[in-house]
């Protein structure tokens, strides 16, 4: 039984978007200091003050102009807001493009922040401002139609921004950057079948040295660690999130050596996964 079960979108409009402006100092609507997953995407513009979240247990700072990003599955929280002041999108999945799906996901190896240019900033606030206006009145399907365009608008400006920031940021070439995207995805599918990279590299349809070459120089990291850190970090979130016991979280993937995971685990993270399940539930 989930601890933390999925906020819906549905919790905030009826068709997949509600779009909020928060001032921490003044606002009933202060983010959750709780660790939590959704199942959609979010976007946060600030425009004033500071804070800090932690999304996917990284901590995340964001000042005015930044951009913050949260797809769905990670598990996030606010650890801390100072005079906040910002404009924050909910979005259904369905209404953001494959292509722009993979724009966030590239951006994603690297980064959850960025500070956006201040023309695109003062586009994204227009937006936001008319779309909050629109919100308060659906009133027919054609006014709900209107306002599911001027989202995902706001959404295609952002990724526009993000891609910019991929082209300049990264010097990989657009192969290898596919490669790994598709490698992170097959992962998602088959991380409780296999953990090791020739099954995926069999899938990519690619020589496992040559997977493990181009892993390495998109991430730093070679497959075989990119794989152990995405299995501890999918136990993270199945720590923070569910009520199942940890051996439970080892069968669910994969390893039906509960001692093995546990090492592996605290390994990886410095503390085992009991500990690490308290410390984030507090």
């Amino acid at each position: 039984m989930d601890k933390l079960p999925q906020h819906k979108i549905s919790m905030h409009s009826d068709f997949g978007i509600h779009l909020r402006k928060v001032n921490s100092s003044q606002s009933k609507h202060i983010p959750m200091t709780y660790a939590h997953q959704d199942d959609y995407y979010m976007f946060g513009l600030v425009e004033n003050g500071k804070g800090c979240s932690i999304i996917d247990f990284k901590e995340q700072h964001f000042a005015p102009g930044d951009i913050v990003l949260i797809q769905p599955g990670q598990v996030h929280h606010c650890i801390s807001l100072e005079n906040a002041e910002y404009w924050v999108l909910f979005i259904d999945s369905c209404f953001v493009d494959y292509a722009e799906k993979c724009i966030f996901d590239n951006f994603s190896l690297f980064a959850s922040s960025f500070q956006m240019d201040e023309q695109r900033r003062n586009e994204l606030k227009q937006i936001a401002s008319l779309l909050a206006g629109r919100m308060d009145n659906i009133t027919d399907k054609q006014t709900k139609t209107t306002a599911i365009h001027m989202a995902k608008t706001l959404v295609s400006i952002v990724a526009e921004a993000v891609q910019d920031i991929n082209q300049q940021q990264t010097k990989h070439s657009r192969r290898h950057m596919e490669i790994v995207l598709s490698f992170r995805h097959l992962l998602a599918e088959h991380l409780a079948t296999s953990r090791l990279p020739s099954y995926y590299a069999s899938l990519l349809n690619i020589s496992t040295v040559y997977l493990n070459e181009v892993v390495k120089d998109v991430t730093g990291m070679s497959a075989t660690l990119y794989i152990k850190n995405e299995l501890v970090l999918q136990a993270k979130r199945l720590l923070v999130h569910t009520d199942l016991a940890v051996k439970e979280i080892s069968n669910r993937l994969g390893l039906d050596d509960y001692a093995y995971f546990s090492r592996l685990f605290a390994q990886t993270t410095g503390i085992n996964p009991t500990l690490f399940r308290e410390r984030n539930l507090e």
